[in-house]
């Protein structure tokens, strides 16, 4: 759709997460919702709070996060300096 084109990549997460077809939850049937945590598009049921990760999303949210972590602490670091 959008190749070759400039995007960022939570936008091209959003994009290609808009032609999965929608999930039924494993727990309770219900229909899961798709939601960018970390730059990863994560299917979270509406009803019982259960997420769905697909392959390779637990490592790139977990990867995420340290990046969140460092980012945090680098900047608590620097605030008496700024």
């Amino acid at each position: 759709m959008f190749e070759g084109l400039p995007t960022c990549e939570e936008c091209e997460a959003k994009l290609r997460s808009a032609q999965e077809e929608p999930r039924s939850c494993p727990d309770d049937g219900g229909i899961m919702r798709k939601e960018l945590v970390l730059g990863v598009v994560i299917d979270r049921c509406p009803t019982c709070g259960g997420v769905w990760l697909d392959a390779g999303e637990l490592q790139r949210v977990r990867e995420g996060a340290a990046k969140e972590a460092w980012s945090q602490a680098l900047l608590v670091g620097l605030a008496p300096i700024m």
